[in-house]
Formats: structure tokens, sequence, C-alpha cells
């Protein structure tokens, strides 16, 4: 069984967020504070995941649905092939000098680096079940499935709730 436990407390940080970013009102005017604000909102969007994909394909062995080895295979492609792009994205919401720039409290920045880290996390735990399968020609667990499913589930709900407080930040300059 997975523990999930760091990511409902991610959630749990991730709805704080509001509370905890906003931009203070001597740099509302401060169009790099701003940018970077934009920046991050950016990064979150982009290491979401999307429902179909990983989600879906995840769903379906879950519920004991086999996917053909195509699907699986054309799946992992495109979600190995973004492994740097990610990265990327990851940096932006966790600079790997891993200093604050002071846009956001470091509360916020630390709730955007469990993002991070949890993204890093649960891209790790796809690749595996799935690079296992597709190796060994093996079934994937259905439970297994479900739990990883549920976990990015509750990831992106982290990612969407970061993601929706630091706009009404903005919206409050």
């Amino acid at each position: 069984m997975v523990d999930v436990g760091w990511v409902i407390n991610l959630v749990a940080g991730a709805k704080d967020l509001a509370n905890v970013s906003r931009i203070a009102e001597g740099q509302a005017g401060n169009t790099h504070q701003v940018q970077q604000v934009k920046d991050i909102i950016e990064a979150l969007r982009l290491i979401y995941f999307a429902p179909r994909g990983v989600i879906s394909l995840l769903d379906d062995l879950a519920n004991g649905i086999r996917p053909s080895q195509e699907l699986i295979e054309g799946i992992l492609t495109n979600f190995n092939d973004g492994e740097h792009f990610v990265e990327r994205m990851r940096l932006r919401l966790d600079p790997a000098a891993g200093q604050p720039e002071g846009t956001l409290s470091l509360k916020a920045e630390k709730v955007l680096r469990e993002i991070s880290y949890g993204k890093g996390g649960v891209r790790a735990k796809v690749q595996n079940l799935l690079n296992q399968a597709l190796t060994f020609g093996e079934d994937i667990p259905r439970d297994e499935a479900g739990e990883l499913r549920d976990e990015i589930l509750l990831l992106n709900e982290a990612i969407e709730d970061a993601e929706e407080a630091l706009f009404k930040s903005l919206r409050n300059l």
C-alpha cells in the first residue's frame, strides 16, 4: 500500500497558499516579482497530469482493463519524452540553489518545493510501474495502479489549489 500521507498534507498546504503567497503592497508595482509569480503559475500548469494519458491508463489498469501493448508504449513514450521539460518546470518551483527569492513567503516556497518533489517522486513511480510491465510483459497489479492513480489525482489537486491561490494573489494587486 502506498503511503499518500505526504500528498494529503501537501494538498492542505496548497489550499493555504493563498494566505501566504500575497505579494506585499509595496511590491505590487514590481513587474519582475509579478512575472516570477506568473512563471510559477505556468510551471504548475505544465507539470499537471492531464486526464488523458497516464491517469486514464492507470484507471483502466485499476479497473482490470488490460490496455494494448501499443497504447502502453505510446503513453510511456510520451511520458518519458517529457522528462527534461518537466525537470525544467520543477526547477522553476524549486530553484537549484534552494535560496528563497523573496517574491513569496518561505511557507509558500516550501509548498511549491513539496509539489516539485512530489511530481518527481510520482513520475519515478509511474516509470517504474509501467517500465516493469513493458520490459517483462507482466501484469500490473490492480491495487498498485489504483493507488498510484489516486496519488496522482491528489498531487493534481495540490497543483490546482496552488495555482488558484497564486492567481488570487495576483488579482489582489
